[in-house]
């Protein structure tokens, strides 16, 4: 049989047969690979969020999880209403439970006080009575909070509920 008097027809439907090469293999293979690595980073972050090893933005997961399932609370970030929102948090205990999650790495009660209030300030921008804002955007304790904290702090630590580091 003579090879040169063989005729091909064209595929049934006159469709497209497509192009196969080694790049779009690769090209495969790299992004499957990605898709892997990021979808296992974003899973060991979400246990770690969640076991309470890494916060969002300063405050522990089951803390958000908590606020987020208080319809008074969100209600009043989303609104802006500072007074509220700080109301219900205190109703809710949120603040001492962040002291509670730093209190083993900030010993000094008035050091972890200002940082738990900056912390809720610049989430939430409310002002603690005991705190002005600089320009900056940072709490600074007034002098009359600081006596007044100092003496919280006294009335807790008779009562046995902590030590104060001064």
């Amino acid at each position: 049989m003579n090879r040169s008097k063989v005729k091909l027809s064209p595929p049934r439907g006159g469709g497209y047969v497509p192009y196969s090469s080694t790049s779009n293999k690769k090209t495969l293979i790299i992004t499957v690979s990605l898709a892997w690595i990021l979808g296992s980073l974003a899973l060991g972050w979400g246990i770690l969020f969640l076991g309470g090893v890494v916060t969002l933005g300063g405050v522990p997961a089951f803390i958000v999880g908590k606020f987020l399932k208080d319809p008074t609370a969100v209600g009043a970030f989303f609104a802006g209403d500072r007074v509220k929102l700080h109301q219900r948090l205190e109703e809710l205990g949120i603040e001492e439970e962040i002291k509670a999650y730093y209190r083993p790495h900030m010993p000094d009660e008035v050091r972890l006080d200002w940082y738990i209030h900056q912390l809720l300030y610049d989430r939430t921008g409310y002002i603690g009575n005991n705190y002005s804002v600089t320009p900056q955007g940072n709490l600074v304790l007034k002098t009359s909070g600081e006596i007044r904290l100092r003496q919280e702090l006294q009335e807790r630590n008779r009562f046995g509920i902590l030590i104060i580091k001064s």
